[in-house]
């Protein structure tokens, strides 16, 4: 199967799936999913830093090192203001699914776009 169609119709909907169990569960038990997404928040930091793993979890070259960070940042975000019990807390995790769709968008389409005209340019001079 293509991985362009993995990361639409498994990761991205994943995503959107914790943002929305993020939105519908009981305040009480947000401390609880804070914890689970804390840990990812970190590691996604961790994988950051070290530039590991090189390849994603469908078996393709990591395109998305370069993002880990932000989406690190928004997971630990989510979890802080989760801990706190703050009911809108899933808006971080709804923002960063999008933002992953955004670099997903860009990386596979945007980048090589620019560089096919760019090509297209030199050959013509």
């Amino acid at each position: 199967m293509n991985k362009s169609l993995l990361f639409i119709f498994c990761c991205f909907p994943a995503r959107l799936l914790l943002a929305y169990i993020a939105k519908i569960i009981d305040v009480y038990y947000l401390p609880f999913f804070a914890l689970i997404t804390f840990i990812i928040g970190i590691l996604f930091i961790k994988n950051f830093i070290t530039n590991k793993p090189k390849t994603g979890f469908f078996g393709s070259k990591v395109w998305w090192s370069n993002y880990r960070l932000i989406h690190g940042i928004n997971f630990v975000l989510f979890s802080i203001t989760a801990f706190l019990k703050y009911k809108n807390a899933w808006i971080f995790l709804l923002c960063d699914a999008f933002i992953g769709l955004t670099f997903f968008i860009y990386e596979k389409y945007v980048i090589p776009y620019n560089s096919r005209n760019i090509e297209n340019n030199v050959r013509k001079k």
